[in-house]
C-alpha cells in the first residue's frame, strides 16, 4: 500500500510539472514568433476616417443611414476601432465598409462617426534602402564594361524615383486622400524600378559576370524573403525551445531515477525482517552455557 501511494503522488507531481512547462514553453514560443515581425515593421499611428451626419431641419427629426467606404487596401485585420459602426463587405465593389442604419437626428443635430484603421499607405524605409544599395552594387559591377553608359542613366533614374518616394511619403502637409493616392502611384513606381534592376542584371550577364554571393544576398528583387537578422533570430528562438525541451527530458529522467531509489528504500524499510534475539540458555558467540 505504501508503494502504490508513493507512486501515485510522484505521478501527479510529474504531470503537474509537465503541464506548467508546456504552458510556459507555448507562451514563450508564440510570443517569440511575433517578435521578428514587430521588430522588422514598426507600425505608424492609426488613420482616422470620419463622416458627418447633419439634420438641417429646424423642426423635423431626420432618419438617415451612415456609411464610410474603406480603401481597397484595408482588410478586417487592419480595422482597429469602429465605434457604433458595423463592418461589412461590398461584393460589388470588392471592398469593406462600415455603416449604421436608421440613425435618428433631432432638428439641427450633427453627429460625427469615426473608424480607425492601420496606416498601410507607405513604403518601408528598409525596402527603399535595399533597392538603393542593390542599384549601387550592380552599377559598380558594370563600371568597367561597355554597358556602363547604358546602366548609368538607369541607375540615376532609380535614385531619383527612390528619393521622390521618400520625400512625398514623409510630407506631413499631404491630406489623407492625397497620401493614399501617392502610395498607389509609388507601388507602380517600385514595380518599374524592379524592372530596371532586372535589365541591369541582364546587362551584367552580357559581360560574362556571374552574380557573386554578396549580390545574391543583397538582391532587392527578393524582397519577400526574410532578412538575415530575422532569420538568425528565428533560428536562435528554435534552439532555445529545443534546449528547454532537452532540459525537460533530462530532469524527468533524473527525477525518475530518484523516485525509483526512494521507492527501493521504502520497500526495504517496510519489508525488512526484525533482528534475531538470543534466548536465555542458548548458545551465544559460539559457546554454550554450562
Amino acid at each position: 500500500m505504501t508503494r502504490s501511494f508513493m507512486q501515485s503522488i510522484n505521478k501527479r507531481m510529474l504531470r503537474a510539472r509537465h503541464l506548467r512547462f508546456w504552458t510556459c514553453a507555448a507562451m514563450f514560443f508564440l510570443s517569440a514568433v511575433r517578435l521578428p515581425a514587430a521588430i522588422a515593421a514598426p507600425e505608424r499611428d492609426p488613420v482616422t476616417l470620419s463622416v458627418v451626419a447633419i439634420n438641417p431641419s429646424e423642426k423635423e427629426t431626420k432618419v438617415t443611414n451612415v456609411r464610410i467606404e474603406l480603401p481597397v487596401e484595408i482588410t478586417p485585420k487592419d480595422v482597429l476601432e469602429t465605434g457604433e459602426l458595423e463592418l461589412e463587405y461590398d461584393d460589388d465593389k470588392k471592398t469593406y465598409f462600415v455603416h449604421k442604419e436608421a440613425v435618428a437626428l433631432a432638428p439641427k443635430e450633427t453627429r460625427v462617426y469615426e473608424v480607425k484603421v492601420r496606416d498601410l499607405w507607405f513604403v518601408e524605409e528598409p525596402q527603399l534602402t535595399s533597392l538603393r544599395d542593390y542599384t549601387k552594387l550592380l552599377l559598380s559591377k558594370l563600371e568597367k564594361s561597355d554597358y556602363f553608359k547604358t546602366a548609368k542613366p538607369m541607375a540615376d533614374s532609380i535614385y531619383q524615383r527612390l528619393d521622390d518616394i521618400h520625400s512625398v511619403q514623409n510630407d506631413e502637409s499631404l491630406s489623407r486622400k492625397s497620401r493614399i493616392g501617392a502610395y498607389r502611384y509609388h507601388v507602380q513606381t517600385l514595380a518599374q524600378i524592379k524592372d530596371d534592376l532586372a535589365r541591369m542584371e541582364k546587362l551584367l550577364s552580357f559581360t560574362g559576370g556571374v552574380p557573386v554571393p554578396e549580390m545574391m544576398q543583397e538582391s532587392a528583387l527578393k524582397s519577400d524573403a526574410p532578412s538575415t537578422t530575422t532569420t538568425w533570430m528565428v533560428i536562435f528562438l528554435i534552439l532555445v525551445f529545443v534546449g528547454m525541451l532537452a532540459g525537460l527530458f533530462f530532469f524527468t529522467w533524473h527525477r525518475k531515477g530518484q523516485v525509483t531509489q526512494d521507492l527501493a528504500m521504502i520497500r526495504k524499510t517496510a519489508f525488512s525482517a526484525p533482528e534475531s534475539t538470543v534466548l536465555p540458555g542458548k548458545e551465544t558467540n559460539g559457546s554454550s552455557t554450562r
